[in-house]
């Protein structure tokens, strides 16, 4: 049995005196409870690469001992917060003591809080903050692992055949035509938007030789795809996509690279940059900055998810923000009383519409308004929602009583600092088929 003192004292330090030191038990034990992920009626994936599945390890261990079973009962860990997570937080239960379990969030059962993190997991390694958790909530609406990639050549099919050009139509049809290349949970792409490049780049100027150590005999095509223009990636993409084996061996390196931790911090990195989505959140906080004379706060931990998740979705602020702040401030001092963090994010959303994909992305407003007892939905929202997803910010630990003063943007990679030329050899120019180039929309 996992008893109190062999689990907690060592782990969160009690015999030090936690609960009796200058912090009032009550708001330790409050911290404690704390909420970082919770299952309810949709798993949470959260990427199987970092501490989320580190934590799962421990858990599984940790409640097959109290259990006296196998941790083939819980299955693999795999980054995925749902009923083999929650069932192992159940099933730990009996094996801790009272007072522990009231510390650790007894009122949140089958939830993972701040208690049981600390519990289990060891002391330098900190529970994931609200930024990462933000984060965590748009990679579950994205649904893309650091080691999937997907090529986007005729991968739509004819309308009328119902066949791809892979699997025999002649034809090329693409939904889109300037995406060669996605990976990722933030959908990077080696089209217009250069980001797989710029990633690239970024992981082999801090790690040189990456490439050639994961990618082999891609190596020169992979150089050559970081260096060369928007064209280049489209025939040198083409000429690997077309080529079953090599596709094939490409896909599989390009996953070992994608599940490096080097390539992750480069992934994320380029993605904080100032120039990339975190100078679209940036851009957020200084609508924000103009509202606090009126609303009196910094935003919540649920606005700064609605930002990335807006920023994901490419939905952001223009680059001068001034009309959208004073409109913002105008809304919010309107009447007497200041509009709930909710109201003033359902205002945003309707001042930063949605440019494609109108169902999917107020599917997702709803999880950063659904949590707001100030917010009504209507049976046609809330039905888009849930089919969409059922999530909200308060699954990922996310309140509207926290707040959070800034978002750490990183500086830009220097990549948009190289002028990128034609890198194609002629035998990848020869390569890619004539029905390919000319692709059509389904």
């Amino acid at each position: 049995m996992l008893r109190f003192k062999q689990i907690l004292l060592p782990v969160l330090g009690l015999a030090a005196g936690l609960f009796a030191g200058a912090m009032p038990v009550d708001a330790v034990a409050q911290n404690l409870s704390q909420v970082l992920y919770r299952f309810e009626d949709r798993p949470l994936v959260l990427g199987k690469y970092g501490a989320i599945a580190d934590f799962q390890s421990r858990l599984f261990v940790a409640a097959a001992s109290c259990k006296r079973g196998s941790t083939s009962a819980y299955g693999a860990t795999d980054g995925i917060v749902g009923a083999k997570t929650r069932n192992a937080i159940m099933d730990l239960q009996p094996c801790l003591d009272p007072s522990v379990k009231a510390a650790i969030g007894a009122g949140n059962p089958g939830a993972i809080t701040v208690g049981l993190w600390k519990l289990l997991m060891p002391a330098e390694q900190p529970f994931p903050d609200a930024i990462t958790r933000a984060n965590h909530l748009t990679f579950a609406l994205e649904g893309t692992d650091y080691d999937a990639i997907q090529f986007n050549f005729c991968q739509s099919r004819n309308p009328r055949s119902g066949k791809r050009y892979l699997e025999g139509d002649p034809w090329c049809y693409t939904n889109d035509p300037n995406a060669y290349l996605t990976w990722g949970p933030r959908g990077a792409t080696a089209g217009a938007g250069a980001e797989i490049q710029q990633i690239v780049f970024a992981a082999e100027r801090a790690n040189p030789g990456l490439l050639n150590a994961v990618f082999g005999p891609h190596t020169d095509a992979m150089h050559r795809l970081a260096l060369g223009n928007n064209q280049s990636a489209f025939d040198i993409l083409c000429a690997i996509w077309i080529d079953p084996k090599r596709r094939a061996d490409f896909t599989a390196r390009f996953a070992q690279y994608g599940a490096l931790p080097e390539v992750q911090r480069a992934y994320r990195r380029v993605y904080d940059a100032a120039n990339a989505d975190g100078g679209k959140i940036a851009r957020f906080f200084k609508i924000y900055a103009a509202l606090k004379p009126v609303i009196g706060r910094d935003p919540t931990e649920i606005d700064l998810a609605y930002f990335i998740d807006m920023a994901t979705h490419g939905m952001a602020p223009p680059g001068n923000v001034s009309d959208l702040s004073a409109k913002m401030v105008n809304f919010a001092s309107r009447t007497r009383n200041v509009p709930s963090p909710g109201e003033l994010r359902r205002q945003l959303a309707a001042w930063l519409p949605s440019q494609h994909k109108y169902n999917d992305r107020i599917a997702r407003d709803a999880i950063f308004l659904i949590d707001d007892p100030e917010i009504t939905l209507s049976d046609t929202h809330r039905r888009i929602w849930h089919q969409r997803s059922g999530l909200k910010a308060s699954d990922f630990g996310l309140s509207d009583h926290r707040y959070v003063s800034d978002y750490p943007v990183a500086a830009p990679t220097g990549f948009e600092k190289i002028e990128r030329f034609y890198t194609v050899l002629p035998e990848d120019k020869r390569a890619c088929p004539a029905n390919v180039r000319k692709s059509r929309r389904p």
